[in-house]
């Protein structure tokens, strides 16, 4: 195993000892150079409390990396390190990625998922006690997605989620599930059949060890990363203070395309996702709506590489990507951009100047740089 894993898996196994959410800095400090700091220079950076820099003390002295993937093998269980090839690009470019992925597939190889990341991902998210209009929506256009190639992401609850995973399963696009708790923890119980389905047609992914039971922080912050992965997140059905929509700002925060189910107005079931499309969100009835704005109508079954999922960036030298990947479609100033990518200010200026010659994203004085593709 060499360092860069070694060092992510210890962070992901420390911060999952404290029981409660801790952010992380900028991409620009990944897990290795985390992990080499000094006890006191790490519980600075993680604003850590008294007890738990004592903690961090006993942890680096006790934790045994080569046990911890003895452990990962017992449960079938990939560990995806930040800065690896096959760690979503996307969710690397976020503001608050995790310093890894726990994944479960069967069978349980690398190539294996890689075949689900390597997919344009769209989520769907709702309400767990769905109606039966919201369930065949979220049923409906999770299959019109899969069948162009596309991989259903959702939270694997109850409701909605539920029905966006079993639309898409049978599909070429498949369909993956990030849990609250860890990998290998089934929640809901009921939803074990599920489970089974989505490790043989697609893949579960959580950023907590294996064994971490569910807690309600986990929740919003597993949010994240299904924003995060995702180019686009449809709310079908969500109340007005929903965990959905707490979805739906992680997406629109990071530069993702945020959709809705319009619904009844006589329906509390419809009141966050008709109040999205009031603030702008995109309506969708239909899959194809939703393929044709995220131009991915072309897919079919066969689906190139992330980084080719937008065609604009194929080719793109990495930086450049990395620029391209976080612009919107409203301006954003090169020190956002910097803070987003983890790369330097210098790098970042050069990667505009090159996609404005390309034609790919645009300078608007006084507001900053926009994608024009």
């Amino acid at each position: 195993m060499d360092y860069r894993r070694q060092a992510a898996l210890s962070l992901a196994w420390f911060l999952d000892s404290l029981g409660r959410p801790v952010r992380l800095p900028p991409p620009g400090l990944g897990p290795s150079e985390m992990w080499r700091l000094s006890n006191r220079a790490l519980s600075e950076l993680l604003k850590l409390r008294p007890g738990e820099r004592e903690r961090l003390t006993s942890f680096r002295r006790g934790f045994s990396a080569a046990a911890a993937g003895a452990e990962l093998r017992r449960h079938r269980v990939i560990f995806i390190a930040r800065g690896e090839e096959l760690y979503p690009l996307r969710l690397a470019c976020t503001p608050d990625p995790p310093v890894g992925i726990f994944a479960h597939c069967l069978p349980l190889r690398r190539d294996r998922l890689a075949v689900w990341l390597q997919k344009p991902r769209v989520a769907i998210v709702g309400a767990r006690a769905a109606s039966q209009y919201g369930t065949d929506a979220a049923t409906m256009i999770a299959a019109g997605l899969g069948e162009s190639g596309v991989c259903v992401v959702s939270g694997m609850a109850m409701g909605i989620d539920a029905a966006a995973h079993r639309g898409a399963l049978e599909t070429a696009g498949g369909s993956m599930a990030v849990l609250g708790g860890g990998v290998d923890v089934v929640y809901p119980a009921v939803n074990r059949p599920l489970y089974r389905l989505l490790a043989e047609n697609g893949a579960v992914l959580s950023e907590y060890p294996p064994a971490s039971r569910p807690r309600p922080w986990r929740f919003p912050a597993r949010n994240r990363i299904i924003a995060g992965i995702s180019r686009a997140v449809v709310v079908v059905e969500a109340r007005e203070r929903s965990g959905s929509l707490i979805t739906a700002d992680f997406c629109l925060e990071q530069g993702g395309e945020v959709c809705a189910v319009p619904g009844s107005i006589f329906s509390e079931l419809s009141a966050g996702p008709n109040r999205l499309i009031q603030e702008g969100a995109m309506a969708v009835t239909t899959a194809v709506d939703l393929l044709q704005a995220l131009g991915l109508e072309a897919w079919g079954n066969s689906v190139a590489a992330e980084r080719t999922e937008s065609s604009p960036a194929t080719g793109l030298p990495r930086e450049e990507e990395k620029v391209y990947m976080v612009l919107g479609g409203s301006p954003r100033q090169p020190d956002t951009l910097a803070a987003r990518t983890g790369l330097s200010s210098r790098q970042v200026a050069a990667s505009l100047i090159a996609l404005e010659i390309k034609g790919l994203a645009r300078h608007e004085p006084g507001r900053g740089f926009s994608r024009l593709k």
